[in-house]
């Protein structure tokens, strides 16, 4: 890939192709105020009206340039990548970054051959789910494979396609990262405005109004929903279902639900931008999809305070799996379906319970001040490491502090090299690293992926000099990990090969992440590691390391930091914790002959550590 040319200001395109409006959209809009914060210039490349007439309406320039479409016709789409290469020549974008599986590949070859210095991708799912024939998921994952090739980054929107793309050997860690999706934070409707609209929908005082918003695609499972509604009971509740959205099964699911008998029960409202407003109406939120990646109509019920019935697809179990803020159904189950529809219909507790959660979780972690934060940091770390040595980019505002000719930043994929060279030597006879480089590697990309994961590394004229790694969310943490327990399976059976003494501490180290896995304090952050190479000890860096993970955990919204070190022989990391404003907290025994310290911190109402 080119190195960056050094464009001040950058111009960045965003490539959707003739993708209808949807979640996607939103998500392009957030990521256009963020560039233009830094100064730069978007565009967006699309076809669809809808879309056009809203980017505009942001302040965002379009690209009616007709290159990329939906369906696949390898020679209209060779004539779109030839067509698509030669503008991307002529106008000098400096960041590209694609959208949709098609936009995706068509988008990042093009880039790539006009040699544009920053490409980047977001997987917002893909062209299979999770019950496609094998057939498919190797042909489109081989696709996948391929494409991932021509750019700089991956962005999954969530950490279970994020695995999954791992686990289907699409790309490896360092080429792919998770940015769950989000939103921003809406303010809650008017109770009348709300009724009004129940009114004017033609619903009746006691009907249980049921919403599902979602592009009529055959992938979108709003078919299973029509037959979940036929075998409702009609009795007690009268329900009524409300259809919010356009595509090409439009015409197909009405006649579906003409022949089903529904045409008094389900009303197809077509392209809405009032979501906002069904949602504050509405009673329940059903989302019946067969594939997603992390849908936004979810987090905007979610955020809406609404409960949720959805599927139980990779996604929706992984926001399931974190609070019960949903009914989890089996995809293409009508049956399920409809029983969970009277489960919500007979039990207000439940959905009560359902909604309160749901708002609660959505705040705590899919806003989409978290989603824009993560992207900005992408783009300027991407922006900094392709530019030229002495080019002045917007990238070097990913500086987070300096100490003398030090700086302190967040860690990037391609420092992991030096992030396990001084662990291996600051940390030579510890566990971790006879576990061997490989294990590091995994372990410490791993939490780089994580969504709250910190990694900061010590940078001095362009070669490393300590790091601090840890995460905030312990019990989420350990939960990804022990999913991810197959990555660390061969480099730690390698080692055992190598010193079966190691036996009974890996079977300890399984046990510690299946309890963190099970608990751990609500808005908590763990220190895990600490190091500072050989050569730059005796200079204080330690302690700026740990005054900017202190920063960066209270910035993330956690109330406290734990740490453990060893307690004896280990006098000058000891006093350095307790000069740092750590509290002692407890000794234990970690295993035979090896007792431990830890520490907390909890911060203050300033968000300083005393």
């Amino acid at each position: 890939m080119p190195t960056q040319t050094g464009l001040n200001p950058l111009r960045v395109l965003h490539i959707v192709g003739d993708s209808r409006f949807g979640g996607i959209v939103a998500i392009i809009l957030g990521l256009g105020r963020v560039a233009r914060a830094e100064g730069w210039q978007v565009d967006v490349l699309t076809t669809d009206p809808t879309v056009q007439r809203v980017v505009g309406q942001h302040g965002l320039g379009v690209v009616s340039l007709d290159v990329i479409r939906r369906e696949i016709k390898p020679l209209w789409d060779l004539k779109g990548l030839v067509r698509l290469q030669k503008f991307l020549r002529r106008e000098s974008y400096g960041i590209v970054h694609t959208h949709t599986s098609k936009g995706g590949f068509v988008g990042r070859l093009a880039a790539s051959l006009a040699r544009v210095p920053v490409i980047v991708h977001t997987a917002h799912g893909f062209a299979f789910h999770e019950a496609s024939p094998i057939a498919s998921r190797v042909f489109y994952s081989t696709l996948e494979r391929i494409a991932t090739r021509w750019c700089d980054r991956i962005v999954s929107v969530s950490e279970f396609h994020c695995n999954w793309a791992l686990e289907l050997g699409m790309c490896t860690p360092a080429e792919i990262l998770a940015i769950p999706n989000g939103i921003s934070v809406p303010r809650l409707s008017d109770s009348f405005a709300a009724t009004a609209l129940r009114r004017q929908l033609g619903a009746r005082s006691g009907d249980l109004l049921i919403l599902t918003v979602s592009r009529l695609a055959d992938d979108k499972g709003v078919k299973h929903l029509l037959e979940a509604v036929a075998i409702l009971p009609r009795g007690e509740h009268r329900y009524r279902v409300f259809v919010a959205g356009d595509g090409p099964m439009r015409t197909r699911l009405e006649q579906y639900a003409r022949d089903l008998r529904l045409s008094d029960v389900v009303t197809f409202l077509g392209f809405r931008q009032d979501v906002h407003e069904l949602l504050a109406a509405c009673d329940l939120v059903v989302l019946p999809s067969l594939r997603e990646g992390l849908s936004i109509t979810l987090l905007e019920a979610m955020a809406a305070a609404k409960p949720i019935i959805a599927t139980s697809i990779g996604s929706n179990r992984e926001l399931a799996s974190q609070a019960d803020m949903a009914l989890l159904v089996p995809p293409a189950n009508s049956k399920a379906l409809a029983e969970a529809i009277q489960q919500c219909a007979h039990d207000p507790v439940l959905t009560a319970r359902l909604a309160t959660t749901a708002r609660a979780l959505f705040e705590s972690r899919y806003t989409e001040d978290r989603m824009l934060d993560s992207y900005r940091h992408l783009y300027l770390d991407l922006v900094k490491l392709k530019s030229p040595p002495g080019a002045k980019t917007a990238g070097q505002g990913a500086r987070i502090e300096s100490s003398g000719n030090t700086s302190i930043r967040r860690a990037r994929m391609d420092d992991l090299t030096g992030i396990v060279t001084i662990h291996q030597k600051a940390f030579s006879r510890f566990f971790l690293t006879q576990l061997g480089a490989e294990f590091l590697r995994r372990y410490y990309g791993l939490v780089l992926n994580y969504r709250a994961g910190i990694v900061l590394v010590a940078e001095q004229n362009g070669v490393l000099d300590g790091f601090v790694c840890g995460f905030v969310d312990r019990a989420e943490f350990y939960r990804l990990m022990w999913r991810n327990k197959r990555r660390f399976a061969l480099p730690a059976l390698t080692a055992l090969i190598r010193h079966p003494s190691l036996a009974a501490r890996v079977v300890y180290g399984v046990r510690r992440i299946q309890q963190g896995a099970a608990r751990g304090p609500a808005g908590s952050s763990e220190l895990s590691s600490i190091a500072v190479a050989p050569e730059a000890s005796g200079c204080g860096l330690g302690k700026v390391l740990v005054q900017a993970f202190l920063a960066k955990s209270w910035s993330m919204d956690a109330h406290r930091v734990y740490l453990t070190t060893d307690a004896d022989g280990n006098g000058h990391a000891n006093e350095l914790y307790r000069q740092m404003g750590f509290q002692h907290s407890r000794r234990f025994m970690q295993c035979r002959g090896r007792w431990m310290n830890e520490y907390i911190v909890r911060r203050e109402p300033t968000g300083v550590a005393l």
